[in-house]
């Protein structure tokens, strides 16, 4: 179903229904495919439809909307998954770049499987997926205007949080009040985290950074539209600013999270009664801060006229968190016995101190940082919250003033070989082999790691299995699950989001990836109600299933970048 169809029905068909037509449909499809791009391909896209492994060597065609044979062929030899415990063979119709909408169809049978090829999808898409950021906004009401149905009034303001007495200080005792307003709920909670805040306020930077002039014709339908920022950094700024306030003024240091003592019910924002604190300095936490606002300094350079002096004030903030983290170079983050939300711990802290150190030498050239940046000597691996040296890595080989670049190159590609290698291997033709909370993000973030070897080597094999990451996750998997909320045949309509729940509105935001498949924390609702025990197939569409239908910010920065990254480098190419 492309996105205009989909929106079509939102506003115009009563939900419910549109849900049991699509539900028929996709039981119907079920029982033919076992997974394809539901929400539609890019005419330079990589396009395959998965099939049940009997099929294997079975010819198919495909017809455009008038009947007409455009593209015909055979489906692969059959392969099994281990990850899903299921035999599959593929239709690969790459070769198919005319936009339309189109049906294939295998000899002998009698069910249709249709898709569509648009230029504009992967824009429509991102776009949606940067605006849900705007959806989780604290401290600012949604208003009609930019926020449609979802509107809501303002939660908390945070004007007035608790210094917790894990946080207190000469100058901040325990029970004084600072005000630390805006930013994004994190996840489907509502606190706010300073580490994973770090990755995915990078994400969205790095993404601008890069593709800058393809960003600024993307409006986003947000207050700050118009401005003279492009709309993407205007969204990002808003949890940027926030993070500005976790910072202690009189040493640098940064706070670790702001967060009630424990999670509230599932109830709107503005009905939370609990009481928020700012909870311990760590050095994890102003590492991240440190590097995250010396990226921030750097790319803001080149907007001084439309926010001045914003990239100065990042840089003095970025500047003061190291100095306080030299002072305190290992204050781990320890959970205190009243508090029992989200804890980011974090037992190695050197990745934090390499990605801090990169960051902050490609903005000021100040050969002091340099000490804590051999790349030889690091162990890079796929970036998450908690392993955030290969941003360094990125930030490198994308700077024009080049640090040591071959060497980053190298290690690059080396790590991305390792899940292209993956997904030339795979039966279901993609990277991801573990499947880790948030399972979806592990492979948006590879899919990031190939783009980024793609600019290295312009080998477009990189690029292709980048773009099959988007395919996995908009539905050419095992479940034949769109994962992301909105968009496709079937998608989650029961994520485990308060806001979500408490609405009244049957289908969640737009735009939202959920975490996606996984074996971790099956007890949430019960080892009983997930259908299977391989990891590609552990998932629930429950509220209760904070271990696979829960989302985040850091996920949804990893497929903002994946998804308007691709549409950049397809765009500038043609």
């Amino acid at each position: 179903m492309s996105i205009n169809k989909l929106k079509h029905y939102k506003i115009n068909t009563p939900w419910r229904a549109v849900v049991s037509a699509a539900l028929l449909l996709f039981i119907s499809i079920v029982a033919f495919a076992q997974g394809i791009n539901q929400v539609g391909f890019r005419p330079e896209s990589v396009k395959r439809a998965f099939f049940d492994g009997k099929w294997e060597g079975q010819a198919y065609h495909i017809i455009n909307k008038e009947g007409a044979t455009v593209f015909s062929g055979s489906l692969s030899q059959s392969g099994r998954w281990p990850h899903s415990g299921t035999e599959v063979c593929y239709a690969e119709f790459s070769a198919l770049k005319v936009e339309g909408n189109y049906t294939l169809l295998l000899k002998g049978q009698k069910e249709a499987l249709p898709f569509g090829i648009d230029q504009g999808i992967y824009r429509q898409l991102g776009k949606e997926v940067v605006q849900s950021f705007y959806h989780a906004r604290v401290s600012m009401a949604i208003d009609e205007k930019h926020g449609g149905v979802y509107a809501r009034p303002a939660g908390h303001p945070d004007a007035e949080i608790i210094i917790h007495a894990s946080a207190a200080s000469a100058e901040r005792p325990a029970g004084s009040v600072i005000s630390s307003p805006g930013g994004w709920y994190d996840a489907g909670d509502y606190n706010k985290y300073i580490v994973n805040s770090g990755i995915s306020t990078y994400s969205l930077l790095h993404l601008v950074e890069q593709y800058g002039d393809h960003l600024a014709g993307i409006e986003l339908n947000i207050p700050e539209s118009g401005n003279g920022l492009p709309d993407v950094l205007n969204e990002t700024l808003y949890n940027l600013r926030w993070m500005l306030t976790m910072q202690d003024p009189h040493d640098g240091g940064v706070y670790h999270k702001l967060t009630s003592k424990r999670f509230c019910g599932m109830k709107m924002p503005h009905n939370d009664p609990l009481e928020r604190y700012v909870v311990m300095k760590s050095t994890a936490a102003t590492l991240d801060f440190a590097a995250t606002m010396a990226k921030a300094s750097r790319l803001l350079q080149n907007y001084s006229k439309a926010v001045p002096g914003l990239a100065d004030s990042c840089l003095t903030a970025a500047q003061t968190a190291w100095a306080w983290s030299e002072q305190h170079p290992d204050v781990l983050y320890k959970q205190p016995k009243d508090i029992s939300t989200g804890e980011y711990k974090d037992s190695d802290i050197s990745d934090e101190w390499f990605w801090a150190a990169t960051e902050l030498y490609l903005t000021t050239r100040n050969q002091k940082f340099l000490g804590k940046v051999d790349i030889d000597a690091e162990k890079f691996t796929l970036p998450q919250w908690g392993m955030v040296n290969t941003l360094g890595l990125y930030s490198i080989v994308s700077d024009k003033n080049k640090l040591n670049t071959k060497s980053a190159q190298k290690k690059l590609v080396r790590l991305a070989d390792q899940y292209l290698k993956n997904y030339e291997q795979s039966a279901y033709r993609i990277s991801i082999e573990k499947f880790p909370w948030g399972s979806n993000s592990e492979l948006a973030n590879q899919g990031i790691l190939l783009m980024h070897s793609y600019m290295i080597t312009e080998d477009t094999k990189y690029l292709e299995a980048a773009d099959a990451c988007v395919g996995y996750i908009l539905g050419a998997n095992p479940l034949h699950m769109c994962f992301m909320t909105g968009f496709g045949t079937q998608s989650p309509l029961h994520i485990h989001d308060r806001r979500s729940v408490a609405d009244g509105i049957d289908a969640p935001v737009p735009g939202m990836m959920v975490g996606g498949p996984t074996k971790q924390a099956r007890q949430d609702c019960g080892e009983d109600k997930y259908p299977s025990t391989f990891p590609a197939m552990s998932y629930l569409d429950m509220e209760c299933s904070y271990a696979t239908n829960e989302i985040a910010i850091n996920w949804n920065a990893a497929a903002a970048y994946l998804i308007l990254g691709l549409d950049a480098i397809y765009t500038t190419s043609n």
